[in-house]
């Protein structure tokens, strides 16, 4: 799992460079002779990792990168790991959350083609565009002009959407994620699938994505599409907090922010007693078709070896696994909830 091999490296600080020789050691052996693509990479997370240790392993090295420093709260951290893959192939790096003044000395100094951006999550100067043979390019994890903004993946799931993508465009001077398509790419999101599912395919499609970009850039076949402003539909900041559960709400509607949510992410969350909960494994009841006229949203109508069925204001949910956010540890609701009288909240 990512999340063991992010915090092995925070934790082994004496033991770090057999570590970054063992896991990097295979680039060394490579003929690093450059595509001649001059670019920078400004961005982080582990889909940022996978992305340049791919564009790395095909010969793509960047000039230089600037590598996101995640939250506190966030479980998986990979600035450390990709802080050694430009070690790896002796690629200038700087690790922050926003870029300031020399970092665009450097950009406008550099003689870039092009910024490749992903991962990243403050704005970029659009004046540094003047200073790029091809401009800033972006990655935006939706079907633009669909969810521009904030977090587009977890928005689709909680919208109960069947489909996303993966679009590459250029960042402009108008507002955000509004910049003319490179190439757009869909992605089916399964009634089945948690955000880190869609995560992983929206990752190796953005790989794709990228390789084929860099191949037509290389080529002069690159083609621009101007979005269409009339379907434009966007999406807020979202924060840790706006992950409580409304037992109110619809088992569906509930089902999607957990599924939307889930480990590694943040977490839709309740309460119970004193301690509070995040959800990391649910379906829809065995009783989510039954009609009800008698409801208490949040109580407890069933307990199980499987989990907890949780009433709803329409429908009824199965909990089957959750993490007390206090204490971290991780179990089957059905070892703390032992009686039909119990509301979560």
């Amino acid at each position: 799992m990512a999340e063991k091999s992010s915090k092995t490296v925070a934790a082994t600080l004496g033991k770090k460079d057999n570590l970054f020789t063992l896991k990097y050691s295979h680039f060394y052996k490579l003929n690093l002779k450059t595509s001649m693509i001059r670019y920078g990479f400004i961005g982080g997370t582990q889909r940022g990792l996978k992305l340049m240790e791919k564009l790395i392993s095909e010969k793509y090295l960047p000039e230089f990168s600037v590598i996101l420093k995640e939250d506190d709260h966030e479980e998986i951290k990979c600035y450390d790991e990709i802080s050694d893959l430009m070690k790896s192939v002796s690629i200038n790096y700087s690790v922050k959350k926003k870029l300031i003044k020399e970092d665009y000395d450097l950009i406008k100094k550099s003689k870039l083609d092009f910024l490749l951006v992903y991962g990243w999550r403050t704005l970029i100067d659009t004046t540094v565009n003047e200073h790029l043979k091809f401009g800033s390019v972006a990655v935006h994890h939706s079907l633009l002009p669909l969810y521009r903004g904030f977090a587009p993946m977890q928005w689709a799931i909680i919208n109960g959407e069947k489909e996303t993508g993966v679009t590459l465009f250029l960042i402009n001077e108008g507002e955000v994620d509004s910049g003319k398509i490179i190439i757009q790419k869909r992605i089916p999101i399964l009634p089945e699938d948690y955000a880190l599912d869609v995560y992983e395919k929206s990752t190796e499609c953005t790989i794709d994505v990228c390789l084929e970009f860099f191949e037509n850039y290389r080529n002069d076949k690159i083609k621009l599409t101007d979005q269409d402003e009339s379907k434009a539909t966007y999406c807020c900041k979202r924060t840790p907090e706006d992950g409580k559960i409304d037992w109110t709400k619809d088992s569906t509607e509930i089902f999607n922010l957990i599924r939307a949510l889930a480990y590694p992410f943040t977490g839709a969350f309740c309460n119970f007693g004193d301690s509070c909960f995040h959800i990391r494994k649910a379906v829809q009841g065995e009783s989510n078709n039954k009609k009800f006229t008698g409801i208490i949203p949040g109580r407890v109508i069933k307990i199980s070896k499987e989990g907890i069925e949780v009433m709803c204001g329409k429908g009824t949910i199965l909990l089957s696994e959750w993490e007390n956010k206090s204490t971290g540890i991780v179990n089957n609701p059905s070892e703390i909830i032992k009686s039909l009288s119990s509301t979560l909240s």
